[in-house]
């Protein structure tokens, strides 16, 4: 980022305006696009063989038989690594938005509810791994996941090539996996939002896979908070009548 806008800096005078505008929103987006998918590599490959592996060594034949029900070892588990997960988050987040800031000289406010945004991705994937690591084995359950992933993300990248090509059927096709995987969608509203409090909205429009042409309404944002309580339902049954 450093260099790129330092070279771009120096040719500003022969730059047209609409273009350094796109610039500093395009850092911004990389910057936070990045950020998601190193939180999402750890959310899934910290967790991805949390029980099952514990299984396989026959740690978990030593922990259950104690007096303390599984649902408490499941959510102990849960709720331990959403905690490291969000530190890291609001650390990589801060990051990612002061570097820019600095090396741009853009007004780009570390706001609040986009940092809890960006704090939820990587547990909505948790929710995923937790869920598949009760019934997959570990190998299996981290590909699950990084595969449910990769079809958000890249159902997303088809979306917003939707709205540049006024093409329904793409947007419907990111739509659809956003309702599979709806990390990338909390992704872009982040986007939207930040863009947004920068006065350069428009520009969201422009940026091609890593913008965002419609913010994501709050029915997603219900959704997202449905999703991971169905999948955190779903792995306390699968575990509560496994037999280990």
């Amino acid at each position: 980022m450093y260099y790129g806008y330092k070279d771009i800096a120096a040719h500003a005078g022969r730059m047209p305006q609409a273009v350094r505008a796109l610039i500093v929103p395009q850092f911004l987006a990389i910057g936070l696009y990045f950020g998601s998918l190193i939180v999402a590599f750890l959310a899934v490959m910290g967790t991805v063989g949390t029980i099952s592996s514990e299984i396989e060594s026959g740690v978990m034949q030593s922990i259950a038989t104690r007096p303390v029900r599984r649902a408490e070892i499941f959510l102990g588990k849960f709720f331990g690594y959403a905690f490291m997960l969000t530190a890291f988050s609001v650390l990589m987040y801060i990051s990612v938005v002061i570097i820019v800031r600095t090396g741009t000289g853009a007004a780009i406010p570390v706001r609040p509810g986009d940092l809890g945004l960006f704090c939820l991705q990587p547990v909505i994937l948790l929710a995923v791994a937790m869920c598949g690591t009760t019934f997959l084995p570990t190998l299996a359950n981290g590909v699950a996941s990084f595969m449910l992933y990769a079809i958000g993300v890249v159902g997303g990248m088809v979306e917003q090539v939707g709205y540049l090509l006024r093409s329904g059927v793409m947007v419907k096709i990111g739509i659809v996996s956003s309702l599979l995987m709806p990390a990338d969608s909390v992704y872009r509203k982040i986007v939207y939002d930040l863009i947004a409090s920068t006065g350069l909205s428009p520009v969201s429009n422009m940026m091609g896979p890593f913008g965002s042409g419609a913010a994501p309404s709050v029915w997603m944002l219900a959704y997202t908070g449905i999703y991971i309580l169905a999948f955190l339902a779903l792995g306390l049954r699968v575990f509560s009548r496994r037999d280990i």
